[in-house]
C-alpha cells in the first residue's frame, strides 16, 4: 500500500502531465494542503520532489507547473541522445558478456510488452541505465543531473502521436548487431535512429500541450509507480536529491542578449 505522500506525488504528476493543472499556474504549499489533505511538511516535500522531477519550474521565489515547450523537450532529447550515444559506444567496446546481459534484459523486460504498459516504460528506463554503464555510472549520474524524470514520461506518452511504434526494440537490435561486429559507425547510427525516430511524436506532443490538448489516458497501469532515477537510485517523494540540476530548465533561465 502506498504512503499518503507517494500517492499524492503520483496524483499531482498525472494532473500535470494531462493538463488538469494548467502550465504556468502557481504551485504553493497552501494549494497542495488545501486540495490533497497532506500536512504542511509533506506539501513542502512534494514541492521539492516535483521540482526535482521537472514537473514544477522555479519562478522567482516560488514554483509553477512546468510548461513542456518544444524547445525544452528538444534540448532534453538532444542532450540525452548525445550521452546515450557515448554509453552505447563504450558498451560496444567492452562487448562480450556485458552485451549478452543487455540483450537478455531487453528480451525479458521490454521486447514482448505493449508500449502502453507501465512495465514497458520501467523496462525501457532500466535498459537505458544499462547502456549508460549501469547504476551509479558517471554517464547515468550525468543524465540524472541534465534530464529530469518528466522527460522520460513525456517520451513514453508521445507515442500516441507516432505513425508507428517499436523504435526502441528496432534500434536495440541494430545496436546489438553492430556492437558485436565492432562497427562503431553502426552503433552511432543505431543509437541515433531511436532518438530521431521518436522526435516527430515528441514534438507533436509538445505542440498539442501548448495548444491545451493532452494525450488520452490510454496507459495500462500507467501511473501507479514512482520510477527509480536513471542512476537506479530510488525516488523518494520529498527528497531534495538533485533538486538543483546542472542544466536548469529553459524557463528558469534569462539569457543576456549581449553575452559578450
Amino acid at each position: 500500500m502506498q504512503s499518503k505522500i507517494d500517492a499524492t506525488y503520483i496524483d499531482l504528476r498525472e494532473k500535470i502531465l494531462f493538463g488538469e493543472l494548467e502550465p504556468g499556474s502557481p504551485m504553493t504549499f497552501e494549494h497542495i494542503v488545501q486540495h490533497t489533505g497532506v500536512s504542511a511538511s509533506m506539501a513542502r516535500e512534494l514541492i521539492l520532489s516535483l521540482g526535482a522531477g521537472g514537473y514544477l519550474t522555479r519562478r522567482g521565489r516560488g514554483h509553477v507547473v512546468s510548461s513542456f515547450t518544444k524547445e525544452q523537450v528538444e534540448e532534453w532529447r538532444l542532450a540525452l541522445g548525445a550521452i546515450v550515444e557515448i554509453g552505447a559506444l563504450r558498451l560496444a567496446l567492452v562487448g562480450g558478456e556485458t552485451l549478452d546481459a543487455a540483450e537478455q534484459f531487453l528480451n525479458a523486460n521490454v521486447r514482448d510488452l505493449s508500449h502502453r504498459q507501465e512495465d514497458f516504460f520501467l523496462g525501457a528506463v532500466a535498459f537505458t541505465t544499462i547502456i549508460l554503464g549501469g547504476r551509479g555510472s558517471a554517464l547515468s549520474q550525468l543524465v540524472e543531473q541534465f534530464i529530469p524524470q518528466a522527460f522520460f514520461r513525456l517520451q513514453w506518452l508521445s507515442d500516441v502521436y507516432a505513425e508507428r511504434t517499436g523504435y526502441l526494440v528496432e534500434a536495440s537490435d541494430r545496436y546489438l548487431e553492430a556492437a558485436r561486429a565492432k562497427d562503431m559507425e553502426g552503433v552511432r547510427q543505431a543509437s541515433r535512429s531511436f532518438f530521431d525516430g521518436t522526435a516527430p511524436a515528441l514534438h507533436k506532443l509538445a505542440d498539442e500541450m501548448a495548444a491545451g490538448s493532452y494525450p488520452p489516458k490510454d496507459r495500462h497501469d500507467g501511473f501507479h509507480t514512482i520510477e527509480p532515477k536513471i542512476t537506479g537510485a530510488p525516488t523518494y517523494a520529498g527528497s531534495a536529491r538533485a533538486m538543483t540540476p546542472l542544466l536548469s530548465p529553459l524557463g528558469e533561465r534569462e539569457f543576456d542578449a549581449h553575452p559578450f
